[in-house]
């Protein structure tokens, strides 16, 4: 009897183990089928969705059907001038390491975009275009593991933070130390537990961590990836040493654009004949890069400059962050790729006593000579010329007390592009 029980069990354990199998085989092919059906019903040539909330809606009531495996990634889309590089430093990492579910968001009208089509080498980029609905993002969106952004894109951002599965990492496009403006409005639409930052700073976690905008989890030390670029860029030794000069726009209209002290100022640094005849002797060029927003609006800044300017493109701007030995600016976040070069940078509030009211003043009030920049904040024009020459006779050495505070402003200063693929791995296995 006992034999006759112990056969019937093996029996039943069989077929169970047996039924197992099948079942298990069945579910992953019914599934896949299942998602294979979806995808085709959600085609986008098929959906219309022109909101934020059509996406957020599809996108949460098809969750159920989704297969996770993208990593999405996003440098600034909407302007075909200007490239920052942060997502796709990363996106290009991953494409060395053959992996192969990362994918590039990039907007058809960039350069960039151009160039690496007639290189054929578009594998894994997703094309994005202006002022168009662009519902053949939503595949991806709907099966992406994580949403990494280096701007602060409004879209994506409510994406990342209604849709129940999505999380999300903001690598910054630059450092942000002392734009709080700008810090607060990156979060404005991103749910708290969704917020996870790449800080590249000392100075720029203190901020944050006083702002008390992030949990201190979700802020991770790495740095900006573009800087394992700027470290690979070679200087070409043939060419003229040069001294960099480039402001942030100011948001007003060209009609006051015109009249203003902004437009005056940089005039008159650019046509200043002491320094001009100065540079020639020295045989420096000055290297003026207007901001992209002031050439989309056709601000023009003037004319008969002379021989000693060089008025560049914003796509040449990499090159010139390598090439000059001293930044000239306003409150630009390119200063802080000059000192990670431990470059002097000079800030000059050309417009700060302005009566014009425009919200970029913010940005001036910081009390920078107690931070991070020592004595190189001017207001008056000679003060600022006089130290351009200072640098130039020290063959634009910095000083002690300077150079010690540059040094200590990174968290980084190599490979810190697999350093951030370590962030992202862990916010997709533990998030």
């Amino acid at each position: 009897m006992k034999n006759y029980n112990h056969i019937k069990f093996q029996k039943v354990s069989i077929i169970l183990i047996l039924l197992y199998i099948l079942y298990t085989k069945f579910y992953y092919i019914i599934k896949d089928k299942i998602i294979d059906v979806i995808n085709k019903l959600i085609n986008p040539d098929k959906i219309k969705l022109k909101r934020e909330e059509d996406f957020i809606n599809k996108l949460n009531n098809f969750s159920i059907y989704r297969e996770p495996k993208y990593i999405l990634l996003f440098d600034y889309i909407y302007s075909p001038i200007c490239e920052d590089l942060n997502a796709f430093t990363i996106f290009e990492y991953y494409r060395k390491k053959s992996i192969d579910n990362a994918y590039y968001v990039l907007n058809e009208g960039t350069d960039l975009y151009k160039s690496l089509s007639k290189q054929n080498k578009t594998r894994n980029i997703i094309p994005f275009k202006n002022n168009e609905d662009n519902n053949h993002l939503f595949p991806f969106l709907l099966n992406s593991k994580i949403i990494i952004q280096s701007y602060s894109l409004r879209f994506f951002q409510k994406i990342a933070s209604e849709v129940k599965y999505l999380k999300f990492l903001y690598i910054c496009h630059a450092v942000n130390y002392f734009k709080t403006n700008i810090i607060k409005y990156q979060l404005l639409n991103l749910d708290k537990r969704k917020q996870n930052i790449i800080l590249t700073s000392p100075y720029e976690y203190n901020l944050y961590k006083k702002l008390n905008l992030y949990d201190e989890k979700s802020m991770y030390k790495a740095g900006l990836a573009r800087y394992d670029r700027l470290n690979n860029l070679q200087k070409n030794v043939s060419d003229k040493n040069c001294i960099l000069l480039s402001f942030t726009y100011r948001d007003f209209n060209n009609y006051i654009y015109q009249n203003s002290l902004f437009k005056k100022n940089t005039n008159k640094l650019l046509n200043d004949e002491f320094l001009n005849i100065y540079l020639e002797k020295k045989n420096i060029d000055l290297v003026f890069i207007p901001h992209h927003h002031d050439v989309l609006r056709k601000r023009k800044i003037g004319k008969n400059f002379s021989g000693k300017i060089k008025f560049i493109e914003q796509k040449y701007l990499s090159h010139y962050i390598k090439q000059c030995s001293l930044f000239i600016t306003d409150f630009s976040s390119i200063s802080f790729d000059f000192m990670f070069q431990n470059k002097p940078v000079l800030f000059y509030h050309l417009d700060i006593n302005d009566s014009i009211r425009f919200k970029e003043k913010s940005y001036m009030k910081i009390d920078y000579n107690n931070s991070i920049y020592y004595n190189n904040v001017f207001v008056l024009h000679e003060d600022l010329v006089n130290k351009i020459k200072f640098y130039i006779e020290r063959n634009f050495t910095l000083e002690k007390g300077l150079k010690e505070k540059y040094l200590n402003m990174f968290y980084y200063k190599n490979n810190i592009t697999s350093k951030i693929v370590d962030v992202i791995n862990n916010i997709i296995k533990n998030g």
